[in-house]
């Protein structure tokens, strides 16, 4: 027998909990193979916020990390500005307003610290992560074009060019 309309149809809730990243939740931030390839700038951002100069926020549900958001707090101290970085949200959980959270905490962190203003980059191409920035009130301001490189795990050495749009906002 072929059924071609759903047998049943549910809405599941979860709990989310926005927490800062812990070195147990490393493993599980490369999503089931998704970004294993990035497994050196994950650590790297996570010994950054060893030393103080960035911050890992993650939405944890039941242990696993289905979202994050980086902080660099370097430049905080310069004009009063934070940068945000590799906002992103588990594919399935995506629509769901757990990046509109994620951003609204990494917000308060940065306010709570002395920021008036926070800025992040998105690339050019990713019209559907702009739109989503822009509802959260950032607004394009200028653009660049630079190259980032990272070591897989199996020791290949990747070159990425970016062009990105720089969003700012104004914290009140």
């Amino acid at each position: 027998m072929l059924v071609s309309d759903p047998l049943q149809q549910f809405t599941v809730s979860i709990p989310v909990t926005i927490r800062q990243c812990r070195k147990d939740d490393l493993p599980a931030l490369e999503w089931f193979g998704m970004f294993t390839d990035h497994r050196e700038m994950i650590l790297a951002a996570y010994d950054s916020q060893e030393r103080g100069e960035a911050l890992m926020l993650v939405a944890d549900t039941q242990g696993f990390p289905i979202g994050q958001v980086w902080i660099d707090l370097t430049l905080e101290r310069l004009d009063a500005i934070g940068v945000l970085w590799d906002v992103r949200v588990f594919p399935t959980m995506q629509n769901r307003g757990i990046g509109t959270r994620l951003m609204l905490a990494a917000e308060d962190v940065l306010r709570c610290r002395g920021c008036t203003t926070v800025e992040l980059g998105v690339e050019k191409d990713n019209l559907a992560a702009q739109r989503f920035y822009e509802r959260q009130g950032y607004r394009v301001v200028a653009d660049t074009q630079e190259e980032y490189s990272y070591t897989t795990p199996g020791g290949v050495l990747v070159c990425v060019p970016t062009e990105q749009w720089i969003l700012r906002k104004f914290l009140t």
